[in-house]
C-alpha cells in the first residue's frame, strides 16, 4: 500500500495574521460607523499563535438599525437556530448578509440571568471577530430584532454550505478542485486552532463556498456560545443533539469523563469531523449515508464504528489511508491539524502540477 501520502513532513511557519482576504468584505464605511458608540462593546484583546503580540483590535458593533430581512421567512434551520438572509445598507451601499439567531427556550430568558448570558455571548463573539483568515467566515457584528438574543452577523455566502455545493456541482468537479476545497478548509481550522479556538461542531454545512469557490469555515465558537445560552440542565445532551452527528468525533458521545468532568470539543475531535468532511469531499458521499436515522449513526458512533469502507470504493486507498488516521479511537493518534494541513496542501500542490 503507498502510505507516502499521508507522510507529514516538516510543518511549515504558521499563516501570518496580517493574510489578505479574498472572501467578500464590506465597503469603505463611513467613518461614524467605525466610530465608538454606547453601542460599541469594549474591545476584547486575543493571543495570536504563540507570539506575544495581539491581534488586532476589532470594534464590535451593534447593526440593528443597518439590517433588514430580506425575506419574511428564515432561509435556513440550523441545530443552533435560525439562519436569515439580510439586508446590510451603508453609506448608500447595499451588502447582503447572513445573520443567525440562536434558538433559545422559554427558561432562558429571564431577568438577570438573560443579561448576564447576553454578557457571555458577546465576549464569545468579540474573540470570533478578531480572527481574521481568507478561510474563516469574518464576523461584522451583532444585530438584534430576532428573538430575544442578539443574532450574528456574517458575509452572505453565495454558493451555500459545503453539501449543497457537492450535491450542485457533483461529478463535474475535478480531484483538483476538490483538494483545492479541503486546503482551503483545513487552513482555516489550522487558523483557528493556532489562535487556541475549537471549532466545537466542525461538519459540512459550517463550511460555506463563496461566488469565487473559495471555501471558510463557519459558526465557530457558535457551541460555545449557544451553551452560555441554554440552561444547565439542558446544555450537555442538547449540545450533543445540535451537532451533525455524522462527523461527531465518538469522545463527545461520551456525557462524562471518570473525574465526572463533562467532556469537551477538542483539535482531535475536529481532526476526526475533518476526516468525515474530506470523505465527502472526495466521494460526493456524506459519512453513514447507507444509515436510515440518526439512531443508527448514534449506535455505530458508540461502538467506534467509523463508515464503512465497502460503501465508498471509488475512493484512493491512500486518501482513505489518511482519513482513517483522523478517525483513530484514540483522539492522541490522530493527525495534528497542522500535520494535517501540510499533507493536505502537499497532495494538492502534487495533483495540480500533473493536471
Amino acid at each position: 500500500m503507498d502510505l507516502s501520502f499521508i507522510a507529514l513532513p516538516t510543518p511549515p511557519r504558521r499563516p501570518s495574521l496580517t493574510i489578505g482576504s479574498r472572501l467578500p468584505c464590506l465597503p469603505n464605511h463611513s467613518s461614524k460607523l467605525l466610530t465608538p458608540s454606547s453601542h460599541t462593546d469594549t474591545v476584547l484583546h486575543v493571543r495570536n499563535d504563540g507570539s506575544d503580540d495581539f491581534l488586532p483590535d476589532v470594534i464590535l458593533q451593534d447593526l440593528s438599525k443597518y439590517i433588514t430581512k430580506d425575506g419574511d421567512y428564515p432561509v435556513a434551520r440550523g441545530g443552533f437556530g435560525e439562519i436569515w438572509k439580510c439586508i446590510f445598507h451603508i453609506d448608500r451601499t447595499s451588502v447582503k448578509v447572513a445573520v443567525k439567531a440562536l434558538q433559545v427556550y422559554a427558561a432562558d430568558q429571564l431577568g438577570a440571568a438573560k443579561t448576564k448570558k447576553i454578557k457571555r455571548i458577546k465576549r464569545e463573539l468579540r474573540i470570533c471577530a478578531n480572527l481574521k483568515h481568507p478561510n474563516i467566515l469574518p464576523v461584522y457584528g451583532y444585530t438584534y430584532g430576532f428573538g430575544p438574543f442578539l443574532a450574528i452577523v456574517s458575509p452572505w455566502a453565495e454558493n451555500g454550505n459545503l453539501s449543497d455545493y457537492l450535491e450542485l456541482k457533483g461529478t463535474a468537479l475535478t480531484l483538483v478542485r476538490r483538494f483545492r476545497l479541503l486546503r482551503d478548509i483545513i487552513a482555516g481550522l489550522q487558523y483557528l486552532h493556532a489562535n487556541s479556538v475549537i471549532h466545537g461542531d466542525f461538519n459540512s454545512p459550517n463550511v460555506l463556498i463563496h461566488g469565487d469557490g473559495t471555501a471558510c469555515v463557519a459558526d465557530f465558537g457558535l457551541s460555545l456560545m449557544y451553551s452560555e445560552v441554554i440552561s444547565a440542565s439542558q446544555a450537555s445532551w442538547t449540545s450533543t443533539l445540535k451537532g451533525n452527528m455524522r462527523w461527531m468525533a465518538p469522545e463527545l458521545l461520551v456525557p462524562e469523563q471518570q473525574d465526572g468532568s463533562a467532556t469537551r470539543p477538542s483539535e482531535q475531535s475536529d481532526i476526526f469531523s475533518f476526516g468525515g468532511i474530506m470523505l465527502q469531499v472526495l466521494t460526493n458521499k456524506i459519512p453513514y449515508y447507507y444509515l436510515p436515522n440518526d439512531a443508527a449513526i448514534v449506535l455505530c458512533i458508540a461502538r467506534s464504528e467509523t463508515p464503512s469502507r465497502a460503501r465508498y470504493p471509488e475512493l484512493p486507498e491512500k486518501h482513505w489511508a489518511f482519513i482513517e488516521q483522523c478517525w483513530s479511537n484514540d483522539p492522541r493518534d490522530r493527525p495534528s491539524t497542522e500535520g494535517a494541513h501540510v499533507t493536505i496542501r502537499n497532495e494538492f500542490y502534487s495533483l495540480s502540477r500533473s493536471h
